[in-house]
């Protein structure tokens, strides 16, 4: 259950989602583990690959966790998602009802990549961190509007937790964050418009499923 929030809260604070299809490659440290992480998306549906150990799709009707060592899935509808997440937020710390802060414009400006960012630095009520927006990244107000559009659809799990999408006018292409007791850099390499396989959104064959674990007081996820 740990492992699941985690990769969650990895999701939804690094990756976007777009009406069109997209290849997008960010370069990802968790508490020191570097790994490549490739995001393919189509509508309102992502898959991620974290490294060659996990996959991770996300869409309309819940997520889907793949184990490719052990050849094994696991599923979680929309309502679990929710569930997972606020549990998770209130393991870390106690929160009130205060309104999700803003993020901050520092008036610092660096070169990530191909792009020219500005800093910005958000705290909230589990962690805190540092975002480089880039304000001319092509198509980014579509990227940053379906990314929201689908922390809706969870009821806003995500909420307070990190900064919404719409808050930046601009593509995050790097980001520094330390929550739940974890520091993570997510770094943007590249991003593409290019076609992607429906496919790459199905369970492969030859995996078994195994349920997720029953959240305490909670009821065995659907």
């Amino acid at each position: 259950m740990k492992t699941s929030i985690r990769v969650l809260a990895v999701l939804f604070c690094t990756v976007a989602f777009a009406r069109a299809d997209w290849v997008i490659i960010q370069k990802t440290n968790t508490a020191g583990e570097e790994k490549e992480t490739v995001t393919k998306i189509k509508g309102e549906q992502a898959r991620v690959d974290v490294g060659t150990q996990m996959s991770v799709m996300v869409g309309a009707e819940g997520m889907m966790m793949l184990m490719h060592t052990q050849k094994v899935l696991m599923k979680m509808d929309l309502a679990t998602m929710k569930t997972a997440l606020e549990m998770a937020a209130k393991a870390s710390a106690p929160l009130d009802k205060q309104p999700a802060t803003k993020p901050v414009a520092t008036g610092q400006k660096e070169k990530i990549g191909d792009w020219e960012a500005e800093i910005f630095t958000w705290e909230g009520q589990l962690g805190k961190g540092r975002f480089w927006v880039a304000k001319d990244f092509p198509k980014f107000a579509e990227i940053n509007a379906i990314n929201d559009k689908l922390g809706k659809a969870m009821g806003n799990a995500m909420a307070g937790l990190a900064p919404q999408a719409s808050d930046f006018s601009g593509m995050v292409v790097k980001s520094e964050m330390t929550m739940m007791g974890k520091n993570m850099v997510t770094q943007l390499i590249s991003a593409k418009e290019q076609e992607v396989d429906a496919k790459e959104f199905t369970a492969p064959e030859g995996y078994s499923e195994m349920k997720m674990p029953m959240a305490p007081g909670g009821a065995p996820p659907k």
